[in-house]
């Protein structure tokens, strides 16, 4: 009996301990059997998803120096997912993942691991051969895209391993978008091919789009329509958005500029919902078809201008819950207002309605992939994209659907006005024609009296042409005698052999100047030029080559006078004089140093021979006084002259009026 009673004990005991084995054992992190991947020479493609080992690091405890020193200690599990992809949703832990690879082939093979979720920020990829240090590949969106080892959106891992050899791989992920590990195993041929339907998909995608953008611009460059404005904008938010989400930005557009990429999604995800939401107001018409609304519809816009500065000032992870409910709110209360206006009869609505359909149906999938509620796969990643290609299209029918619903009212309001003016123009005529009929009784009493004046009134007009042929003969004379007068006034006033003025209009010249600069207290200047020697010129070459002289000089010095209210005019013989107004010494001085010199560099052609003549210049220049007049500063100008003759010629010297008699002398030349 004892026997029996010790039997059953141990009996007993075994099997608790091979139910406590079983439960707390075989199904603990220690006793899981991790999975090796064999690579094949003909494997070409493998999700890696079932081959991973997965180890939260919620406390960032964990280096790579003690995950390969005790990772037999270290709990790493199964991932939960099976073939699907990993994503565990926002969080701050840091998980690491392991994965084996065994090259079953006695050859070299070369193999890509690809991390298809370009929004990682922080992706560390440990390489462990046998033998060798740890390889390490810094990848993720805070890091320069050119310092990725492969050019793609994605993270692209390069693997070469030894024949039979077997090759450790560890990724430390820490990021503040969702935690979505995405992993594959590719050749370079098939890593190419999916490559270039990848980007086929996009290219199509943001094709529409830009063609959408490109011809709505169009349009509302055409029409001035603010709700094309609107949309265009809209539709350029949603590119970017997607753009930025798929790594196509990071890739082309600002591949060095980590902040902004990591900003960017949010940022043009807010971009969305603020152009959406001023679209909707004036697409619906918000202030006239629901006035009671218009304050939350302003609220609406309002508060997506802030959230759209937020985006630039405060985290990824902090915003992308904010901004993505923000965007499911202002969708629904966008299709809320569509469907009351739909139901109104609003026939452009019906579009509006089932575009936003579309978008919400989409942001609903990828919000709900991107909080680990829906597995990530290729519907639920471009769920948005599809939604957001049709809802663009959509509501390019919409603006056309509203623009042609316009144009038809526009035309049924001109019918309606053009048919109001008939009538108005019927009852018009009516009321003209009984008019009509009672002015015909007047006009016959008036016949008598209009024949009656007709006589006088022919005498009247004849004397009325006689009076105007008259006084036209008159006006053109008058005419004819101004003309001559001006011209007789010119021939007066101008010097017949040289074409400039003459003594009579200088003197004319300086009486207004002089008044005028003592008046308003400015400088007045003038020079006296006289040719050395021309009397001896006229002599040996002659009185016409003598008149030929003194025209080019005229026009020498006239050249050198470029104000509207210089003069120049011929003093008298071979002398010119050259009137200055509003000029000083110094000024006065520069001008006569010009002339000079041009009149040096002119030359003669006289038989063959070049011939040159010098002058002599005296110059002066005074704010007229009270105690000053012409005489003196005439005398000023003509003493300087003679200073200048006699100091040996070609040259110039200055006089001041108030110092004409003792004098103060400046030369120049």
């Amino acid at each position: 009996m004892n026997v029996l009673f010790i039997s059953s004990k141990r009996v007993f005991s075994a099997w608790i301990i091979i139910l406590f084995t079983s439960v707390f054992g075989l199904n603990s992190p220690l006793a899981w059997a991790e999975p090796i991947l064999p690579l094949t020479a003909t494997t070409d493609h493998l999700n890696l998803m079932p081959y991973l080992s997965v180890l939260p690091d919620p406390r960032h405890d964990y280096s790579i120096e003690e995950i390969t020193r005790t990772q037999n200690q270290i709990p790493w599990q199964a991932s939960k997912h099976g073939n699907d992809n990993i994503n565990f949703g926002y969080t701050s832990d840091v998980y690491w993942f392991r994965l084996k690879i065994h090259n079953t082939t006695t050859e070299k093979q070369h193999t890509n691991i690809e991390i298809g979720y370009p929004v990682l920020d922080y992706l560390d990829v440990f390489i462990d051969h046998p033998n060798q240090e740890i390889q390490l590949l810094e990848l993720g969106d805070k890091r320069a895209f050119n310092d990725r080892p492969v050019s793609h959106r994605n993270f692209i891992v390069p693997l070469d391993q030894g024949p039979e050899e077997l090759v450790t791989l560890y990724f430390r992920v820490e990021t503040t978008s969702s935690m979505q590990v995405p992993i594959q195993l590719w050749r370079d041929k098939t890593l190419l091919q999916s490559a270039q339907s990848d980007m086929l998909g996009l290219g199509l995608y943001f094709g529409t789009m830009g063609v959408m953008v490109l011809y709505n611009l169009f349009v509302f460059f055409s029409v001035r329509e603010s709700n094309y404005l609107y949309y265009v904008c809209y539709v350029a938010s949603i590119a970017l958005f997607f753009a930025s989400l798929s790594g196509v930005s990071f890739q082309y557009l600002w591949p060095e500029n980590t902040w902004w990429n990591d900003q960017s999604i949010v940022f043009f995800l807010a971009c969305v919902v603020m152009f959406a939401a001023m679209f909707t107001i004036r697409f619906l018409r918000i202030r006239e078809t629901f006035p009671r609304l218009q304050h939350l519809a302003n609220m609406v816009v309002f508060v997506s201008i802030l959230i759209t500065a937020a985006t630039i000032l405060a985290s990824y992870s902090t915003m992308i819950a904010v901004v993505i409910a923000w965007a499911v709110f202002g969708i629904s209360l966008a299709i809320s207002f569509g469907v009351y206006r739909w139901m109104a009869g609003d026939s452009s609505a019906k579009y509006y309605c089932i575009s936003w359909f579309t978008l919400l149906i989409g942001g609903v999938i990828l919000a709900l992939n991107k909080f680990d509620v829906l597995p990530r796969n290729f519907l639920t990643e471009h769920a948005t994209q599809f939604g957001s290609a049709f809802e663009v299209i959509l509501l390019s029918f919409a603006l056309a659907d509203r623009l042609n619903v316009e144009k038809r009212r526009r035309f049924e309001a001109q019918l309606s006005a053009l048919e109001n003016e008939r009538v108005a123009r019927l009852a018009q005529a009516e009321a003209l024609q009984q008019e009509k009929n009672a002015r015909r009784a007047q006009e016959q009493a008036l016949i008598h009296e209009r024949d009656a004046r007709h006589a006088q009134a022919e005498a009247l007009e004849f004397q009325r042409q006689a009076t105007e042929t008259l006084e036209y003969k008159v006006r053109e004379r008058t005419q004819e005698l101004e003309v001559a007068n001006q011209r007789l006034e010119e021939l007066t006033y101008t010097d017949g052999l040289t074409g400039i003025r003459n003594r009579r209009y200088l003197n004319r010249a300086l009486e207004r100047e002089f008044t005028r600069s003592r008046r308003e207290k400015l400088p007045l200047a003038a020079i006296i030029v006289d040719i050395d020697h021309f009397k001896q010129f006229n002599d040996t070459h002659g009185h016409l080559a003598g008149d030929d002289c003194l025209r080019i000089i005229a026009k020498a010095i006239e050249s050198c006078a470029l104000r509207e209210n210089d003069v120049v005019a011929r003093y008298g013989g071979e002398e010119f004089m050259v009137l200055l107004p509003n000029t000083d010494e110094a000024g006065v001085m520069l001008v006569a140093e010009q002339i000079r010199i041009d009149i040096k560099n002119v030359q003669f052609d006289i038989d063959s021979t070049p011939v040159t003549v010098t002058a002599s210049l005296g110059a002066t220049a005074c704010i007229p006084g009270q105690t000053h007049n012409i005489e003196s500063f005439i005398t000023a100008a003509d003493e300087a002259l003679y200073i200048s003759k006699k100091s040996g010629r070609n040259q110039i010297k200055f006089r001041a009026p108030e110092l004409a008699s003792s004098g103060s002398l400046r030369s120049s030349g």
